[in-house]
């Protein structure tokens, strides 16, 4: 099946309050929630208003989230990072190192804004770096599989397609300077519904997904719901309601029992003032999606492989057009691979992925 989690674009201001998944940073508006709710983010428990969790920032996942994710040896679907080779015959010292980021509708939007990133690899790695625009995730991947490409953003969904083909090494993620990254994925229903307090709570009812192609609200519930016993279409109805706001809205409205949504889009429906957050409640939700991952092509020289590590996670950014562009995330953090995607893995899994070139959206 094609597969490119649509809308896991990191947060580079292409999402919207419809049919894409919103994992970029801090909600638009100034509608927060004026009461005051007792939520810890660090020991969440459920069914809470949707207003506590905004207020809260819980719409994001934090570094402690992924410091308290349990940590994986080995990937649960498809191969591990391939390991740097021992011997000097297999690696890879390129004159000049190709930087690219997710493709997008303007392939070269990002040279200016990532310059400084740039600079900072070439200083630490004694290359010169070139940004190499591409207009897909099947070309990117392509063009590291190829070494033509050595340095890279890849979006969610693609990564596992880079590490499985490509030989990427996904080692980094952007986050605020309070350590906020990603998306959720809520499970919302009506304050008032005493009938819905739990994910089981869901047999019979009528559930808006957004559409087929998103992930939090489609792709993400049919592989999480279903590995904790609930599956939607056969458990519940399934009615598309064409994107997240009209999802949450619906619910709000009656016109559905609950839906599965984007945490930061429905924060900015609620910020924008079109959704009372305290009359909606959130009944479960998922560890956070990590946004696009930054990688290096597994047989890169360990020199420049330190190099472009320090590159990332020993400058700070804040104060760049980096942390502009991307909603304030001017700080990259270390991840490991098979721990920090695990949960984009279980859903590949269960949705039937096969590592394939042609099974990459575009």
């Amino acid at each position: 099946m094609t597969f490119g989690l649509s809308g896991c674009i990191t947060g580079d201001k292409q999402t919207s309050s419809g049919g894409s998944d919103g994992e970029g940073g801090e909600s638009d508006g100034d509608s927060t929630p004026s009461k005051s709710y007792d939520f810890d983010p660090s020991n969440p428990e459920f069914p809470q208003p949707m207003a506590a969790l905004i207020q809260s920032g819980f719409e994001t996942g934090s570094l402690s989230d992924l410091k308290n994710m349990e940590t994986r040896e080995e990937p649960r679907y498809g191969e591990p990072v391939k390991e740097t080779p021992s011997s000097e015959s297999e690696l890879l010292d390129p004159d000049k190192l190709a930087f690219a980021m997710t493709p997008t509708e303007d392939p070269a939007a990002y040279r200016t804004t990532m310059q400084p990133l740039m600079d900072n690899i070439a200083k630490e790695t004694g290359k010169d770096v070139e940004y190499f625009p591409l207009q897909s995730y099947a070309s990117q991947v392509e063009a590291m599989r190829s070494e033509r490409l050595h340095v890279a953003g890849f979006s969610t969904g693609p990564t596992p397609f880079a590490v499985n083909l490509a030989g990427a090494v996904p080692f980094s993620l952007q986050v605020s300077d309070e350590g906020d990254f990603g998306y959720r994925l809520w499970l919302a229903t009506q304050a008032d519904n005493d009938d819905i307090d739990a994910l089981e709570d869901l047999e019979g009812k009528r559930v808006a997904h957004s559409e087929p192609s998103s992930n939090s609200g489609n792709q993400a519930p049919r592989a999480l719901f279903a590995n904790q016993g609930v599956v939607p279409g056969d458990d519940y109805e399934v009615a598309y309601s064409g994107g997240h706001e009209q999802s949450v809205l619906g619910v709000a409205n009656g016109d559905y029992d609950a839906a599965p949504v984007c945490s930061t889009c429905v924060a900015r429906v609620a910020n924008s003032g079109n959704l009372d957050p305290s009359k909606i409640k959130v009944v479960w939700a998922s560890n956070p999606f990590p946004t696009t991952s930054f990688t290096y092509r597994y047989n890169l020289t360990p020199e420049i492989q330190e190099g472009i590590r320090a590159a990332f996670i020993d400058y700070d950014y804040s104060d760049t057009k980096i942390a502009e562009t991307f909603e304030g995330r001017g700080k990259f953090t270390e991840i490991d691979y098979a721990t920090a995607y695990d949960i984009i893995l279980q859903i590949q899994e269960n949705n039937g992925v096969e590592y394939e070139t042609g099974n990459l959206g575009e």
